[in-house]
């Protein structure tokens, strides 16, 4: 047997090759770990969702790259896995999979060279904010037939794409929104460890160009969890649907709205846990303005279905009860336990962030860019208006000038105007109404 053998050196080195290589077969990790997919994916930046997605499908089969450009973040997490030996997830007990999930991206790297080129899936769970650097570092390297996912897949990814990826390589790839983004989580310690409280098992995507949509729910399926198209399934219908823009900018609002320089909150509340019936009645408000805007664009001939964030996010994402509501929901969901609200301490009290990107996202890049397009369409939003003008005096930014977002600071959002798209025509142009067999 082999463990008879002569211990000189070149035997000993077998058979510990082969005892190791007995022990990982024999291992339950064996099942779950062998690759299930020849997908080669890239995942882009190195956030929470990021660790947590590098972790997450190597464990599942993919061969997974990592591309984080800032700073020394690909540095660190090189480090991170050199010492510990992979990245590891702890996903809380009510998940699939729960516990500890551990994964090995093959390359981290700073340098979009290293690891763009041969992916055929690039994943990129970013704010929107961050569109434009990233698109510009990866647009030398991209190749045809890849698909570029973008999750929560808000603030018109595919019109940052448009600019600056150009007419020639727009064609030649995929763009995908996925929405919600795949997790609730917390770095716990950088390189190493992330902490997942919630994988959500149910998505819904937007793609461009439309024929990509039944290849993207399969890839969202083998990933994540059931997938089905919003809405009609364009990408426009991802910048439109009711996710963060909905929450931060209502919830903020009413806790702040009475704020002035000088003043100061005796404490942080719980962002989430401590929602309020108000700020739950204003995510309505706003939301049904948002829905309007989808009917009124849908009959000027762009296919526009947008749900209601309760519909959406409480029933169809976590399952919530129909009798339940927003407030109740947002109180009492696990995933969304112990997220404090972006107050900063000042003597003994808060204050307000208004660099927090609750505010320099879901503003600029989430309420402006709905505001834009109702504009398009002629539809009037006096709740959007309100905390728009209400947020831009504390941002020292101005969007909205009379009902119309015409500010000077225009260029800083994801409305329609920033790009060029000045008229239902021109959407129309990009997004093209189906005709229903019936018709």
């Amino acid at each position: 047997s082999i463990l008879s053998f002569t211990e000189d050196a070149k035997t000993l080195m077998l058979r510990h090759h082969l005892l190791a290589l007995l022990v990982f077969i024999l291992s339950p990790s064996f099942v779950v770990t062998m690759p299930v997919s020849k997908l080669k994916v890239c995942v882009v930046g190195g956030g929470n969702a990021a660790h947590a997605l590098g972790a997450l499908l190597p464990f599942k089969g993919f061969e997974t790259t990592m591309y984080c450009p800032f700073k020394d973040e690909a540095e660190r997490i090189n480090n991170g896995i050199k010492e510990q030996g992979s990245l590891l997830a702890k996903f809380a007990s009510h998940n699939d999979p729960s516990g500890n999930v551990q994964g090995n991206p093959i390359i981290v790297s700073k340098d979009a060279a290293d690891v763009v080129p041969d992916a055929d899936f690039i994943i990129m769970p970013l704010p929107s904010f961050a569109y434009p650097t990233i698109l510009e570092g990866l647009k030398p390297h991209l190749k045809e037939g890849q698909i570029l996912c973008v999750t929560p897949g808000q603030g018109a990814f595919d019109w940052f794409a448009r600019d600056i990826l150009g007419a020639d390589l727009m064609p030649k790839i995929t763009l995908m929104g996925l929405m919600p983004m795949p997790f609730n989580c917390r770095i716990e310690e950088f390189g190493k460890v992330v902490d997942v409280q919630e994988l959500k098992k149910r998505y819904r995507i937007g793609v461009s160009p439309i024929e990509s949509l039944p290849k993207c729910l399969a890839l969202v399926e083998d990933m994540f969890g059931h997938a089905e198209p919003a809405g009609s399934g364009s990408f426009l219908e991802c910048t439109l649907y009711p996710i963060n823009a909905i929450i931060h900018p209502a919830r903020l609002y009413t806790l702040l709205k009475d704020w002035k320089p000088g003043d100061t909150l005796p404490e942080n509340p719980l962002f989430y846990e401590d929602m309020t019936e108000e700020a739950a009645n204003m995510m309505d408000a706003v939301n049904q303005e948002l829905i309007a805007i989808g009917n009124g664009i849908h009959a000027q001939g762009v296919d526009a279905d947008i749900p209601h964030i309760f519909d959406f996010l409480s029933i169809y994402v976590y399952g919530e009860l129909q009798d339940s509501t927003l407030c109740t929901f947002f109180r009492t969901n696990d995933a969304y336990k112990g997220f404090k609200c972006p107050l900063v301490p000042l003597g003994s009290g808060y204050v307000p962030d208004f660099q927090n990107r609750y505010f320099t996202e879901d503003i600029n890049l989430g309420l402006c860019g709905y505001k834009g397009i109702a504009d398009l369409g002629g539809i009037e939003t006096p709740v959007m208006d309100k905390i728009i003008e209400w947020a831009q005096t504390f941002m020292e930014k101005e969007f909205v000038v009379n009902g119309k977002l015409t500010g000077k600071d225009v260029g800083i959002t994801s409305a329609p105007q920033r790009f060029g798209i000045n008229s239902i025509a021109d959407l129309k142009s990009l997004y093209p109404q189906k005709i229903s067999s019936s018709s």
